[in-house]
């Protein structure tokens, strides 16, 4: 993963999580190769979208006024999608665990990332402190 300035400027949200898309299964794709490598058998790459605008502009490439100037290099994801590669599949925003990546969260939100990507609070160093 990672938090970026895009390189180019999106006219909205659904856009700029259009381009996102694009980064993140180029991303998944390699993860995947990588997997493949090491003899581990990936199917379809599951990713997920609190946009949903985003993921009917990506299942069904359908210019439309506010989507025809979207560049070209971020339109392989549908060939992905058409092959059968890549799935995309809604996730509401509270049940968004990436969030916790990028950007600032409320303490409930922050527990819940942190419950579900299994973390566990440390406390404490088991040899002792600097001072001791």
């Amino acid at each position: 993963w990672s938090s970026r300035l895009q390189p180019t400027v999106a006219m909205s949200s659904c856009e700029a999580e259009y381009m996102s898309a694009a980064s993140a299964v180029k991303e998944a794709l390699w993860l995947r190769k990588l997997a493949a490598d090491l003899k581990l058998e990936v199917k379809t790459l599951n990713m997920y979208c609190d946009n949903q605008g985003t993921i009917k502009l990506l299942k069904h490439p359908i210019a439309s006024a506010r989507s025809k100037h979207i560049d070209v290099m971020h339109h392989f994801v549908r060939e992905r999608i058409a092959r059968g590669e890549v799935q995309f599949e809604y996730c509401s925003t509270e049940r968004m665990v990436a969030d916790i990546f990028t950007k600032a969260l409320p303490v409930t939100k922050l527990e819940f990332c942190r419950q579900e990507l299994g973390l566990v609070i440390f406390k404490g160093c088991p040899r002792g402190s600097v001072e001791e």
